[in-house]
């Protein structure tokens, strides 16, 4: 684990006095302690970001995926934004195509090849509420809330379609996947850990339940980090993902939601 940085979001990072984020923030959190260096308005409420090249991708709620561009990050800047059918709350980039989790929509895929003309080619709805996904291979995998985790078929990002998916026990937010396994952080029951080795019919293997309110996962290394509502971060040992198991935990200040390991 050395070189290994973990950050976490939580509510204080999050969120404005009105209960949601509306600005991006750049920070540099090395060598020195984390500190602002850079930050912009998003027309709407920022909710997740994704990084490619030089731009970042915001999943803005009601104003959908907001383009900024950091190759300066003492200075970023919107450089164009597209509405959604719905609330953009989760946001994954695979080459020339954004994807985002759009809640009552379901999935809906965005062409940023050019990133100041970004515009909606593809969509497929899901049967819950879409919060978070990840893109692995010629998948999509997604949050979606009591339908559980949904499994897209992006081969043809102009025309995804679901393949599989599996209830889970409470909630599915947070989705990160390594290997032949998505790791789900289900609000009401933890972490649950799916085989998709199979992707048309995935199955839950183990689950680990977690203290508070699992939202956001990211794995790295043998191990889950779970953004664990009022307990902060979880750490859960998944080097056997059938017995994976909580190692540690830490508080953070406020209420843990995501989770990003650099």
């Amino acid at each position: 684990m050395v070189g290994t940085r973990i950050l976490v979001t939580t509510a204080l990072m999050l969120t404005t006095a009105t209960g949601a984020a509306t600005r991006a923030d750049c920070i540099d959190y090395a060598p020195a302690p984390p500190h602002i260096v850079g930050s912009v308005d998003t027309p709407g409420h920022a909710y997740d970001v994704a990084v490619s090249g030089s731009y970042a991708y915001v999943a803005d709620h009601s104003s959908g995926l907001a383009v900024i561009d950091i190759s300066d990050t003492a200075s970023p800047h919107i450089v164009a934004t597209v509405d959604t059918p719905d609330l953009a709350l989760g946001v994954a980039v695979s080459g020339s195509y954004a994807y985002v989790a759009d809640y009552g929509s379901g999935l809906a895929v965005i062409d940023i090849s050019d990133p100041a003309s970004p515009h909606v080619v593809g969509s497929a709805n899901t049967p819950g509420y879409a919060r978070d996904l990840t893109v692995s291979g010629s998948y999509a995998y997604v949050g979606d809330d009591a339908s559980g985790l949904q499994v897209v078929d992006i081969s043809n990002p102009t025309s995804p379609h679901i393949v599989g998916g599996v209830n889970t026990p409470g909630e599915a937010y947070g989705v990160a996947v390594a290997g032949t396994y998505a790791y789900v952080a289900d609000m009401s029951s933890g972490l649950q850990v799916i085989d998709i080795s199979h992707p048309a019919s995935p199955h839950i293997v183990a689950a680990v339940d977690t203290p508070e309110a699992a939202y956001g996962v990211a794995v790295a290394g043998g191990y889950a980090y779970v953004g664990d509502g009022a307990t902060g971060l979880v750490v859960i040992d998944i080097s056997d993902p059938a017995s994976a198991h909580v190692v540690g935990s830490v508080n953070t200040p406020g209420y843990a939601r995501g989770v990003a390991v650099l």
